[in-house]
């Protein structure tokens, strides 16, 4: 009877170690990340973000030209800039194809976190990436307020031989005054998505939220918000000369003015 209580009162007790010991393993498994995170690696950062976009379209025929500029204060004090010419031609009623050529300054990329006697964010306000884009576009109407597109983008950045994949579905909403648009209420998400570079189908999306006023037949101007995540990973000068790996979050709200010239 006691040799039976002793030995109930032991497995009791190995179980109480045994289920100790695996929760403080799994605690340490949990919180390593954090503690020991490495001293060369990025921080993750948050804030606001805010800009405006300029597009101006000239149609003629069944071609669209574009000119299009954006300009964004980003986080860490970033200025982000870029110029964007090409044209569409309309293949259908609803589907059209663009070939467009941009440049965009301050772009920060992964090799961008670079060693200069410390491990920190490199200076780009100064440096300009080229690109081709080719575009497909297809848009049509729900009803007679609500028209649905979706956007497919493929960038070529000649300087890194990198392509990058941009989808962006939307949703748009018309008001109308005298039978003529007044206001156009949108919303859109945008993913990007590397071809040839990186281990991750995703770096970054946008959720946009916006209006367009409709001040005359050619002008339009309007507020946009959205939410714009991306991820920073590391690449493999930096894995082998430091023996670490990291992949850091950015998130921000942006808020801004968009301008519309159509004629």
């Amino acid at each position: 009877m006691k040799r039976a209580l002793i030995k109930s009162k032991l497995n009791t007790t190995f179980l109480i170690n045994s289920m100790t010991n695996f929760f403080k393993a799994l605690i340490f498994l949990l919180v390593s990340p954090l503690l020991f995170a490495g001293p060369n690696s990025p921080a993750p950062a948050s804030g606001t973000e805010n800009g405006f976009d300029l597009r101006v379209l000239k149609k003629h025929k069944r071609n669209i030209f574009v000119f299009e500029t954006k300009n964004r204060n980003e986080l860490l004090h970033q200025n982000y800039h870029q110029l964007m010419l090409g044209t569409y031609y309309r293949l259908t009623k609803n589907l059209r194809a663009g070939v467009f050529f941009q440049t965009e300054q301050g772009l920060r990329w992964d090799q961008d976190w670079r060693n200069s006697g410390d491990w920190d964010w490199g200076h780009i306000s100064n440096r300009w990436d080229f690109s081709s884009t080719l575009d497909l576009t297809y848009q049509d109407r729900i009803s007679s307020f609500f028209l649905w597109e979706w956007k497919n983008r493929l960038l070529y950045y000649h300087s890194r031989d990198a392509y990058l994949l941009k989808l962006r579905p939307g949703i748009r909403y018309f008001i109308f005054d005298k039978g003529k648009p007044w206001i156009q209420l949108y919303s859109q998400l945008e993913t990007y998505s590397p071809i040839n570079y990186g281990d991750h189908l995703l770096y970054e999306y946008w959720v946009y939220l916006g209006a367009l006023f409709h001040l005359s037949k050619e002008v339009s101007l309007g507020p946009v918000f959205s939410y714009r995540q991306r991820w920073f990973h590391s690449y493999e000068n930096f894995n082998d000369s430091t023996q670490e790996s990291f992949r850091e979050k950015f998130s921000s709200f942006y808020y801004g003015l968009n301008f519309l010239i159509q004629f």
